[in-house]
């Protein structure tokens, strides 16, 4: 396939508790200099959030055009893309992890459109937006395909919020072969942390993900 999702750092086990809502206070005061930018976003507090790539004109997910001057915080490759006349950026959601880091939620450009759903994490003790992680995407070229989803909670145990990753993938054999009519398809599961220090992926299996998180994705409102 000509794209694969791959993430690093797999460390131990995992929790075997079931998601618990996350319990996300509304914000904080700041007049720093993101002030602008956080304005753009939707302020929410979370239950449990799925995330997927906006498949219809009514989606959350599309948000809304970012502000050219705000758009100068994001890595170079994703605000070269955005300006008033052709946005590529669109906040959507933004909340807190804890006291000292906020989840911002946007739309941002992908291959062919902006159909990549990234978190950005901002840490209020630096002021900057420290990293960012994919939760959503869905594409397809020359018979491939993807769709990514995640869902938001928090851990019982280590009461981290987390994301469970589910990666759709395969690859229509016909496109290669018009007598094949098969496809190749799998899903991978990641479960992420989000801890302190920024992002981390504590497991990744095709079996025990879906099945200890069952209750979690039988809900999913998207295929």
């Amino acid at each position: 396939m000509k794209k694969m999702f791959f993430l690093a750092g797999m460390v131990a086990l995992f929790s075997c508790d079931r998601p618990k809502p996350i319990q996300s206070k509304g914000g904080i005061a700041y007049n720093g200099r993101f002030k602008g930018l956080f304005a753009q976003f939707f302020n929410i507090g979370l239950d449990t959030l799925e995330v997927h790539s906006p498949d219809t004109v009514t989606s959350v997910f599309n948000g809304h055009s970012l502000d050219s001057i705000s758009a100068q915080f994001f890595p170079a490759e994703m605000a070269q893309q955005h300006s008033s006349e052709h946005p590529a950026l669109f906040p959507v959601y933004k909340f807190m992890l804890d006291s000292s880091h906020m989840g911002l939620l946007i739309r941002t450009p992908s291959e062919y459109e902006s159909s990549s759903i990234k978190m950005f994490l901002w840490d209020r003790r630096k002021d900057s937006l420290t990293s960012y992680i994919e939760l959503a995407e869905n594409w397809g070229d020359a018979g491939d395909y993807m769709t990514k989803t995640s869902w938001l909670f928090r851990d019982t145990s280590s009461r981290h919020i987390q994301a469970l990753i589910e990666v759709f993938q395969g690859h229509d054999n016909s496109v290669d072969n018009p007598k094949d009519t098969t496809r190749e398809e799998e899903r991978l599961y990641y479960l992420v942390d989000f801890t302190k220090t920024g992002f981390d992926t504590v497991f990744a299996d095709k079996k025990q993900l879906p099945e200890q998180y069952s209750e979690l994705i039988k809900k999913r409102t998207r295929n």
